[in-house]
């Protein structure tokens, strides 16, 4: 009767080497690509393992850094207001040519 420990040896020796292959693919697919990415100062994604560099909110909202926001609300309840009066005066005006 074969020994039990031979066989157990070779399941630990095959188990070590699963952990060790699984934690350099994981140091070789995740960590090292978040550690370049870090290190230019850049934003590392883990779900694409890609690495995006930082945009400025000014650049998309073409404000200078520090300016105050201006909204006028006026402006746009303004245009809703006109937008709905034209919408009341064009009402009346189909119902007549529907009618005729």
């Amino acid at each position: 009767m074969p020994s039990q420990i031979g066989k157990l040896k070779y399941v630990f020796v095959l188990l070590l080497g699963l952990i060790s292959a699984s934690i350099l693919a994981y140091s070789w697919l995740y960590s090292i690509p978040n550690k370049k990415c870090e290190a230019a100062e850049g934003w590392f994604s883990w779900k694409y393992r890609k690495c995006y560099a930082p945009i400025a909110i000014s650049t998309i909202t073409g404000r200078k850094p520090g300016e105050p926001v201006k909204v006028d609300f006026h402006d746009d309840a303004r245009k809703a207001s006109n937008a709905r009066a034209v919408r009341q005066a064009d009402a009346p005006a189909e119902a007549a040519t529907a009618s005729q």
